[in-house]
Formats: structure tokens, C-alpha cells, sequence
């Protein structure tokens, strides 16, 4: 059987022998080992055999034959040989005649399992000590020793890897934080589009250098047909780039792919942005907005200065005015859903340990949503972020246009100018509580010809401009930040990446959290009531009457 024919058959067949193998074992585990010993051989036949009339019977006894040395092999007493020694050589560069060589031995790996997989790339190529592999899989160090030397064992070989290359076929990536900058289309945004590991691994096949669809399907070690379907949607929304219309073309990935263990730890720089806010700024904004009688036209039920002193923090951390002018556009993407953004994500792979418990500063950015009228005109103007201190963690999917259209409707004509469906929406999402407005209102006094969106940002630009110290400290702060994470990002993606996420760190919406906290500390802040927690950081912009 010719090898096109192989990699296509054997494709077919996984799923029956996975369950061949889960009807034999009971044992998700086990059948996940036995499958991958079952695919191995089928494969191996495959190559070495010709016309095969009855393939269903053909597999069937592959099968029938591997379960039994498997059924064999967990009843014997296995010896272990000295491993922890064992050197594996790495090559820069490959001779032609070693290619094919190479090349088979690198598929074979790529149909271990999914443990003996990580277990392999982690010992050879990160070169991890055994005791270390079983920490981190949590398993025992018996075992490691076990699937490295099955492993051996059904490679026939040395393992030989060139340290220059991804390696996505033994040790695929999978993203991380996926995300978006800009509007997101009808089909979502980056986290819909990239719903399977394959489509992830595509992008950073392509990602630090452009690539033909054959060096990715190398790369991956999937057969180019399985990938090029995949392939063509992301360059059709713009995720990835055809660079040229030749016959072989190459592509390249357009969106932000940030790999944590390329970037230097930000958290001192965040947690020192947020001290010298909470040092030299915001107890100067506090005392002038507790002694103005208007509080600068911020409203909310019952006056709870404490609820609108929070929501402030929120309004002068994005009002900041840009230290140096950026045209953030020029790096959003058109998608053919309507969407227009700049895509994000992280990346991480099955050999990282993940961190346990949430990160305590997250923030999901800041969303603007607009209500307007039949003519148009702009009548509410919404900014929203979600964070550990308020009770909601829908981010922007569960921040609907509908439910400020619906506040408008509550304001104008109260409990009955809505459906029972409207009413109790805004009820469980904590805007309207005991048929009060519970969220923050800013009445922004504006002139005829002024626009409501960005109106609360301009009013504190303008009441509370940044000082020249400020300044300063803002343009080193996203100096140094810049130097932390550049070498995250390849050459072509560096201007988005700096644009987006190293400019103007000072209204960065992860500094919300981190300053509420501060301030709690420090007692500027009072915590909030569970009722409070679900409106909080959600300000509501109305033209003052």
C-alpha cells in the first residue's frame, strides 16, 4: 500500500480501534495505550503489505494479535534498564540520506499516545530527569521508566530530534486566553474560530516564519488533506495570510500569540503601577470628588459614595489619556462576519504546568456598548469590566446591547414598559434591584454639537489631567514593559504587540483589580454588598437634563 493511501486509511480506522480497544480494557487509560500500540502496527502493516482485499478482517486481526501481547506484557515482570543516562543526540542539520529515516521515526512518535507522547518529548528533547516527568504528571517515577522503555520498544530506534523546531507533531501547543481588541463579527471572535487544537497548531506552525501547507502538515505530522480545509477558513477570516499566489504559497499567522515562558515576569511592574496610583493619585481624586456637592454629576441608589468611589476607579483607569497616540486601527482585521478586530491568545502545551487557582487580576477589557434612538442619536452610553470584585464573569458574550436598550425602557416608563423576560434579565444580571436602577449613572453635561460616547473619559481628562511626574512615569512604565515581553512575538506581529499590549500600560484594565485591592488595604475603600458586586464597574452615561 502506497504511503498517501496509508496515512488516509489509517485515519479511518482510529475510532474503531479505539473502541475495540475501550471494549477490551474498560479502561479509558488502557484503551488510550492499547489503541496507540494497535495504530503502530496497523500502520506498519499497511506500508509493508500490498493489495489487501478484506482490510475490515485484515485490521480486525492486527487488533486481535496486539491485545493479546498487551494482555501478556501487563502480567510480566518487566525490567527496567539504566535510563536516567541515556544521551540522545540532536542534529542541526540532517544529511539527505537520513531524511526519510527521520522523518518515519518522527510519525511513529506522533502515534504514541498522548502520554507516552508528552513522556517522550519531555525526556529527550526538554531533557527532563524522570523523577522530574513524574512530579509534574503526577505519576510515579516506576511508571515513567515503564512508557519510556515501551516506548523504545516500539520504536526499534534512537530518538532523534533537531532542538531548532517547533516539534507540534510530538508536543502540540494549545492556546490560551483567546481573546479580542475591536468587534467582534457574527461568528464570533478568536475563541470561536479556534475550537480545535488543529486549527491552533496550524496558526503556530506559521506563526515565527512563514510556511508552505506542506511545511505544516510536516510540521504537524498530519497529511496535508486533513489540514487544508482548516487552513483555507483561517486565511478566509484573516487569521492567517496568503503572502503570495504562486503555486506554492506561503502563509503567515496575523494575530497576537503571546508565549508566557518567552516574556519576563510583569507582576512587580504591575504591582508597582498600581502602588504609585494608589500612592500619589486616587486619594487626591477621592477627597476632590468627596467635596464636591454634584460629585462630579455621578448618581447611583441611594447615594453610597463608597459604590461610586469604586465605580471611579474604573472610569479614571480607562480615562487616561494616551501618552503617545496610537492609531490602533491600522492593526485591526476586517472579517467577512462584520468583525473587526485584532485577535489574541496565549499558548501553553501539555508539558506546562498549569497554575492553580484563578488569577487573582484578571479583567475582561473594557466594553463600550451604545442605545441609541430612532434618529440615531447616541441615548445611553455604557463601559463595563468584569473582575474578581464584581459577582459576573460573562465577559463581553454576556454584555448585550439588548439589556442597555431594556435600561432605557426601565428609565423612561419603570418595571411595566417591560416583558417579564426584560425585567427579570436585568434583575439577575444586578442592574435593577427592588425595581431601583442599581448601577452607577454619570449625567454628563454636554453641549449640543458633543458626542455622549467618550464622555466620561473627556470629563476626566480634562478634571483631572496628568501631571508631568505622572507622565514620565507612564511612558517607563511602558518602556519597561515592552522590554519584558519582546522576544514573545516574532518581527512581524512586535508593532501590534507593542501597540496593543505595551502602550499606555498605566489604563491597563488588569490595574482595576490590582488598585481596588490597594485601596482596600489601605481603607480608602470599603468592601461591597453581594447586591453591589453584581452592578459594580458597570457605569451608565446619560446626557444630564
Amino acid at each position: 500500500m502506497d504511503k498517501q493511501t496509508a496515512d488516509k486509511k489509517i485515519f479511518e480506522y482510529r475510532d474503531k480501534i479505539f473502541g475495540f480497544a475501550m471494549e477490551k480494557t474498560r479502561n479509558v487509560d488502557q484503551a488510550d495505550e492499547l489503541a496507540s500500540d494497535i495504530i503502530c502496527e496497523v500502520y506498519r502493516s499497511f506500508l509493508r503489505g500490498g493489495d489487501i482485499v478484506n482490510l475490515d478482517g485484515y485490521v480486525y486481526r492486527i487488533a486481535r494479535n496486539v491485545w493479546s501481547k498487551y494482555v501478556r506484557r501487563l502480567t510480566e515482570d518487566r525490567s527496567f534498564e539504566d535510563i536516567d543516562n541515556v544521551v540522545i543526540p540532536y542534529y542541526d542539520k540532517r544529511e539527505d540520506e537520513d531524511s526519510d529515516a527521520i522523518e518515519a521515526l518522527r510519525r511513529e512518535i506522533s502515534y504514541l499516545s498522548d502520554r507516552q507522547r508528552q513522556i517522550v518529548y519531555m525526556h529527550y528533547y526538554r531533557e527532563l530527569s524522570v523523577s522530574e516527568i513524574a512530579k509534574r504528571l503526577s505519576i510515579s517515577a516506576g511508571t515513567v521508566k515503564w512508557h519510556l522503555s515501551d516506548a523504545r520498544t516500539k520504536l526499534k530506534e534512537g530518538i532523534t530530534m533537531t532542538i531548532n523546531e517547533q516539534n507540534l507533531e510530538l508536543n502540540p501547543i494549545k492556546f490560551t486566553g483567546m481573546g479580542h481588541s475591536g468587534s467582534p463579527g457574527s461568528t464570533g471572535d478568536t475563541m470561536d474560530m479556534f475550537d480545535t487544537r488543529l486549527k491552533q497548531n496550524i496558526a503556530y506552525a506559521c506563526y515565527w516564519q512563514p510556511k508552505t501547507l506542506e511545511e505544516i502538515a510536516r510540521a504537524l505530522g498530519v497529511p496535508q488533506v486533513y489540514i487544508a480545509d482548516s487552513l483555507e477558513k483561517l486565511v478566509d477570516y484573516a487569521y492567517i495570510d496568503k503572502l503570495d499566489n504562486s503555486k506554492n504559497p506561503k502563509y503567515r499567522t496575523n494575530m497576537i500569540i503571546t508565549d508566557q515562558s518567552k516574556c519576563g515576569n510583569s507582576n512587580a511592574l504591575m504591582d508597582k503601577a498600581a502602588e504609585y496610583l494608589c500612592e500619589n493619585y486616587f486619594p487626591e481624586v477621592f477627597r476632590k470628588f468627596e467635596s464636591d456637592p454634584e460629585h462630579w454629576g455621578f448618581a447611583c441608589a441611594d447615594g453610597d459614595l463608597n459604590f461610586l468611589k469604586h465605580n471611579l476607579v474604573l472610569a479614571c483607569i480607562m480615562g487616561f489619556e494616551d501618552i503617545e497616540t496610537v492609531d490602533w486601527g491600522k492593526f485591526s482585521v476586517k472579517r467577512p462576519d462584520g468583525g473587526d478586530f485584532t485577535a489574541f491568545a496565549g499558548v501553553t502545551d501539555d508539558t506546562e504546568q498549569q497554575p492553580r487557582g484563578e488569577y487573582p487580576y484578571w479583567a475582561c477589557g473594557y466594553m463600550n456598548r451604545r442605545t441609541t434612538n430612532e434618529d440615531g442619536n447616541v441615548i445611553f452610553y455604557a463601559i463595563s469590566l468584569d473582575c474578581r470584585y464584581a459577582d459576573r464573569n460573562g465577559g463581553w458574550r454576556d454584555n448585550l446591547t439588548s439589556d442597555w436598550n431594556s435600561l432605557a425602557k426601565f428609565m423612561d416608563g419603570g418595571k411595566d414598559s417591560l416583558t417579564p423576560d426584560e425585567y427579570k434579565r436585568l434583575c439577575d444580571k444586578g442592574y435593577v434591584y427592588g425595581n431601583k436602577l442599581q448601577l452607577a449613572v454619570f449625567n454628563a453635561k454636554l453641549d449640543d454639537y458633543e458626542q455622549l460616547s467618550g464622555s466620561i473619559m473627556r470629563f476626566l481628562q480634562k478634571k483631572l489631567p496628568m501631571s508631568e511626574e505622572m507622565r514620565e512615569f507612564a511612558k517607563k512604565l511602558d518602556n519597561d514593559y515592552f522590554e519584558l515581553v519582546k522576544n514573545a512575538y516574532p518581527e512581524h506581529m512586535l508593532p501590534a504587540a507593542k501597540a496593543i499590549f505595551c502602550n499606555n500600560q498605566i489604563s491597563n484594565s488588569e490595574l482595576v483589580p490590582r488598585c481596588i485591592e490597594k485601596l482596600l488595604e489601605k481603607g480608602e475603600l470599603k468592601p461591597l454588598t453581594d447586591i453591589q458586586r453584581k452592578s459594580v464597574y458597570s457605569i451608565l452615561c446619560m446626557r444630564s437634563k
